[in-house]
Order: C-alpha cells, then sequence, then structure tokens
C-alpha cells in the first residue's frame, strides 16, 4: 500500500534517481546526473522540508514533490516545484494524492492565496493536460525566460 509521508534525508537519494530517470527520459532531456539530482532534492529538503513529501511502498520512494512558499502581493504562493512518480507506479493516482496532500498542508500551515509552477508538454500533451483538468490554467502574460551568464554579461554594456 502506497503511503505519503514527508520525506526524510535518507529518502533522498531514491528521489534523485526518480528525479533524473524521468528528465532524461522526456522531451526536455536535460542532462540530469545523479550528483545534480541530489543537490536539488538536497536543496529544497532544506528549504521548506515540511513541504518535500514522498509516496512510499515499504521502504520504496515512488514518488516525491518539494515545493516553496513566496510571499506575494496576494498572500502567500505556493511553488510547486517537482512532483514525479516513478514510470511503472503511474495512473495509481500517486501524483494525485502527493499534489493534494502538498497543498492542504501548505493551506494549513501557511495560508497559501495561489498555487504556481511550471510543466511541459510532451506525448498527448502530458503532464500539463493532466494540471489542466484538476484546475491549473496557463498564465498567458507570463513567459519562462533563459539565458547564459556569460550572454548577460557581455550583451549587457
Amino acid at each position: 500500500m502506497i503511503e505519503i509521508k514527508l520525506a526524510e534525508k535518507n529518502d533522498l537519494s531514491q528521489c534523485a534517481e526518480i528525479l533524473r530517470d524521468i528528465y532524461n527520459n522526456n522531451v526536455l532531456s536535460e542532462g540530469w546526473t545523479i550528483e545534480s539530482s541530489n543537490s536539488i532534492c538536497e536543496f529544497y529538503f532544506k528549504l521548506n522540508p515540511d513541504l518535500f513529501f514522498v509516496a512510499k511502498n515499504e521502504d520504496e520512494v515512488v514518488g516525491f514533490t518539494f515545493s516553496y512558499i513566496k510571499p506575494w502581493a496576494n498572500g502567500n504562493q505556493l511553488m510547486a516545484e517537482e512532483l514525479s512518480v516513478k514510470e511503472s507506479y503511474r495512473k495509481q493516482k500517486i501524483a494525485s494524492k502527493l499534489l493534494k496532500t502538498l497543498v492542504e498542508t501548505a493551506k494549513q500551515k501557511y495560508n497559501i492565496t495561489c498555487v504556481n509552477g511550471t510543466t511541459y508538454n510532451g506525448e498527448n500533451k502530458m503532464p500539463y493536460s493532466w494540471y489542466e483538468r484538476i484546475g491549473f490554467r496557463k498564465v498567458e502574460d507570463l513567459f519562462l525566460i533563459e539565458s547564459n551568464p556569460n550572454d548577460i554579461i557581455n550583451k549587457i554594456k
């Protein structure tokens, strides 16, 4: 039986493996290593350990979510940074349970007014279509922007 619980430090290496495998096997193919995956999991665990949840099947981590709280003009916003489930455990509502636990906890502890996140469109418009079905919408006036730091330094005179 799958249990949703707060992550412990010893869960992070399994979370890092899931993250690496997912992001290296989708349309993004970002080149994650176990070291970079461990780094981001440790970063969010230190940042908001009370918002880092795992889905466990006995001792096996099969999914996780991590986030942080950002104060904003309209109140505290939950920045939903990552939600990942092992491919072999998908379609069992694990992502839904993780996200619901995260949002309920953030609402209770931080009185959040909004949930923000980023995602992508892969095969069959997933995972964006899943987020859309549960109430997320694209914010048309916002864009994810990215740059190489050297480009910025060299182009600003």
